[in-house]
């Protein structure tokens, strides 16, 4: 057996220093493995790791494409096609990333076919470790089924080697048993162990859940969309136990990482992780990657003019996302960017070496999500009520909690009120992209929303920038990636994506309400 290291939250396979071996534990087996707590245990610490590996990838495929961004790599590379819309199926990262989700979900399958099987484990490690790889199974396929549409539903090892593309609705009825098996997990307060931070909760599986019915009803068969808007509600309010930060950089803050407040879930990202030794979160990396100068980053804000001076001076989350100033401790000044760099994923106690340790978690689920998915799935079931608006205004009066306390203005001064169904959706869009910039959520929502070419069109008629006004490029078939080209090479049952060069007309699948 190969030994799983703990790292702080989540745990690194190693192999040598220089050679990482990205084998997961489940597939190192033998006739009597697992055979105790401890190999369970083991087992599905493998199955965690492919979390982590994926940070690089969402950046580029989930922030890059949206309007919020612009990519500074020379357009030669892998990363800045997906920026401007010439990515085509050949691209490395969409194969890197269809790669890392499916060898994730296979490790999860392992889990629970091994450990269902297995004696010598105890009830309650048993039913805890296949929960949690469920867990991890459902949000692999989130992300894959979000990002292809269509895609193969493998769930054991014997499965077929060349499985046929599975359906929206059918991969999201299997997340759905996944989550609502996952929700019998522990709490978050119920693990109690350092080595366990970071592991799938029962809050987890709830605050997943109702983003995935959400996504569901947006974008699977219309005929039960209000039942899955319904379902949406009701997983939410199963999210117990968190509650907003006061500071919204908190959830950012390295010598806080292990502060569950807000953060529902998260990869970890650690020195001494996988075979760079760095962490290996890129979105560190992009961030900051050219620290105290004007040279331009390969990830920045793409127009400051469109995104960082829109917004509101007295919502805390224009300094907790963007970073215009930042102390240089070699100089000991402030340093103005002409450019603003992403704040969330720069380390401030560690500025100098933020972008080279790479070890800020990533942040997956935090209660906030919870709040604007409940008050979303309302409005659209039956338009704004007093539950929808407490939803968004919770995560709205924390935004100006400083400017409420400095001022000391009433506490629904920044609230949402009074507002028609429409008007909440474009309130509720506006929040979640002052939210959840660079958290690798603005494409995938922009595709929910069936607005991704209207507003990534609208960005790159504003711009000045080439990388942006590229952008004007993107189509109705880039409501999906392009299904690998390697992987329809291995496989010939896999069909390509409308609108991609092997696939069907884009008319077979996208309607006009996709703009």
């Amino acid at each position: 057996m190969k030994k799983v290291i703990f790292l702080a939250i989540l745990p690194a396979l190693f192999a040598s220093c220089n050679k990482l071996d990205v084998t997961p534990v489940g597939s190192l087996t033998s006739s009597n493995f697992p055979k105790s707590d401890a190999d369970a245990i083991a087992l599905v610490n493998g199955a965690y790791v492919y979390n982590s590996q994926i940070s690089t990838y969402t950046s580029y495929m989930t922030d890059l494409p949206s309007d919020e961004e612009k990519c500074g790599e020379a357009i030669t590379s892998a990363g800045a096609p997906i920026g401007t819309y010439d990515h085509t199926p050949s691209n490395a990262i969409i194969y890197l990333a269809w790669t890392y989700l499916y060898q994730g979900a296979t490790a999860a399958n392992d889990v629970i076919d091994q450990v269902s099987a297995a004696s010598g484990i105890s009830s309650t490690i048993k039913a805890r470790t296949i929960n949690e790889a469920k867990f991890l199974r459902a949000l692999y396929y989130f992300y894959i089924v979000r990002y292809w549409g269509d895609a193969p539903l493998v769930l054991h090892s014997t499965d077929s080697k060349t499985p046929v593309r599975s359906s929206v609705d059918a991969i999201y009825t299997q997340i759905v048993a996944d989550l609502n098996d996952a929700t019998a997990l522990p709490a978050q307060a119920d693990y109690t162990a350092t080595s366990d931070l970071g592991r799938a909760t029962k809050g987890a599986a709830y605050g997943l859940l109702a983003k995935v019915y959400l996504a569901w009803a947006q974008t699977g068969s219309t005929s039960a969309a209000s039942a899955r808007y319904q379902k949406a509600i009701d997983a939410a309010n199963n999210v117990t136990g968190y509650s907003l930060t006061n500071d919204f950089l908190d959830n950012w803050d390295v010598s806080k990482r292990t502060n569950f407040t807000e953060n529902i879930f998260k990869a970890g990202h650690v020195i001494g992780q996988f075979y760079t030794g760095d962490g290996f979160n890129h979105l560190a990396h992009c961030a900051f990657v050219t620290g105290f100068s004007q040279e331009t980053p390969h990830l920045i804000v793409s127009d400051a003019s469109l995104f960082y001076n829109t917004w509101d001076d007295r919502d805390q989350r224009k300094n907790g996302t963007y970073a215009k100033y930042l102390y240089n401790p070699t100089t000991g000044k402030v340093f103005t960017f002409d450019e603003p760099r992403y704040r969330k994923y720069i380390d401030t106690i560690n500025v100098l070496t933020s972008a080279t340790t790479r070890s800020i978690d990533r942040t997956i689920l935090r209660y906030s999500d919870v709040l604007l998915s409940k008050a979303e799935a309302i409005n659209e079931l039956s338009g704004p009520t007093a539950d929808a608006y407490d939803a968004i205004n919770k995560v709205r009066r924390r935004a100006y909690k400083k400017t409420i306390d400095a001022q000391h203005l009433a506490a629904d001064a920044f609230d949402y009120k009074n507002l028609t169904q429409p008007q909440f959706r474009d309130s509720l869009q506006k929040e979640s992209l002052h939210e959840f910039t660079y958290e690798q959520q603005r494409w995938f929502n922009l595709v929910r929303w069936k607005n991704l070419q209207t507003t990534v069109k609208a960005v790159a008629a504003k711009s000045s920038i080439p990388l942006v006004k590229n952008k004007s490029q993107v189509s109705v078939k880039n409501y999906r990636f392009p299904i690998p080209q390697t992987e329809r090479a291995t496989n010939p049952n896999l069909t390509q994506n409308p609108g991609w060069d092997g696939g069907p007309d884009v008319s077979t699948l996208y309607d006009a309400s996709h703009k």
